[in-house]
């Protein structure tokens, strides 16, 4: 396990980190809630991604989030991971609009999605956006695993003494 303060290796047995010193009972009482009031103070350094889940966030409303939403990184909007989650979603919505507009072409609907749809069929300019939606699939896959296994990154403050 890494330490989620300064990154160096904590072992299992240890109750604190050798270097920075945290306690590991320390990251079971962070809060998960403070995080928007150090970013309001403009105190990122206070801000620690850790693994244990603290205990004003739910793990299972997490959980469910992933598996139902995380191909729209509803998860990542839950706990607060706002750049991963605003990629995830804008990634998701470009490969959703390649789709649906080659297969209107494809179908020979027409609609306002028809020209691009025709467009990228054309040129082969639908590589990348599908590109984006697989990484956004592996992203979100990946992402239900971590929780699962509770190795997915939470920001979390610790509690002042």
């Amino acid at each position: 396990m890494r330490c989620p303060k300064c990154g160096s290796r904590i072992k299992k047995e240890d109750t604190a980190c050798s270097k920075c010193g945290l306690k590991i009972s320390d990251l079971k009482n962070a809060s998960f809630q403070q995080t928007t009031k150090a970013k309001a103070e403009f105190q990122p350094e206070k801000i620690i991604y850790s693994s244990f889940f603290p205990y004003d966030i739910s793990y299972k409303k997490t959980l469910l989030l992933c598996v139902f939403l995380g191909w729209m990184g509803a998860h990542c909007y839950f706990v607060k991971r706002y750049f991963k989650a605003i990629s995830m979603s804008v990634m998701m919505f470009i490969f959703l609009l390649t789709i649906i507009s080659m297969v209107t072409v494809l179908e020979k609907v027409e609609t306002f999605l028809a020209p691009l749809g025709s467009w990228l069929l054309i040129s082969g300019n639908y590589i990348i956006p599908c590109v984006m939606g697989a990484l956004c699939v592996i992203m979100w896959i990946s992402d239900i695993i971590k929780i699962s296994f509770k190795k997915f990154k939470v920001p979390v403050v610790l509690q002042e003494k």
